[in-house]
């Protein structure tokens, strides 16, 4: 399959995808309005988490169809996100023992995900 129709179908299938998680997550906070049993309730508030699977599933199969520049790039960037996410999270960490606020599990992906579009931004600019 020629690159160009890989990058169109990844960006369809990330677009749907992200629509679709934002539909169940919005669905699923509605949902617990009224409270149920513990399983019904834990299911509901996980269901987001398919849709971010099937949206990881096109950014995988965008990387293996990118040239070598681009695979290069997302190296540099998710190697990157992976060392400032432990960085930021670990000096939070220490905050929280002098009374910092607990830092909700649930940001870490967004805020990888923010760091990985910066760096991604950085190192395309840098290798130009």
């Amino acid at each position: 399959m020629k690159t160009v129709e890989v990058m169109v179908r990844s960006a369809r299938d990330f677009s749907l995808w992200l629509l679709v998680y934002i539909i169940v997550q919005v669905g699923s906070q509605s949902l617990l309005l009224n409270p149920m049993g513990s399983i019904p309730t834990a299911l509901i508030v996980i269901s987001p988490v398919i849709p971010v699977a099937f949206i990881l599933r096109s950014v995988i199969q965008l990387l293996q169809h990118s040239d070598e520049l681009q695979q290069r790039i997302q190296l540099f960037s998710i190697g990157f996100t992976a060392a400032a996410t432990g960085l930021l999270t670990f000096a939070y960490g220490l905050l929280e023992s002098i009374g910092y606020p607990p830092l909700p599990v649930a940001l870490i992906l967004p805020l990888m995900v923010i760091l990985w579009i910066v760096s991604m931004l950085y190192f395309k600019w840098r290798f130009r």
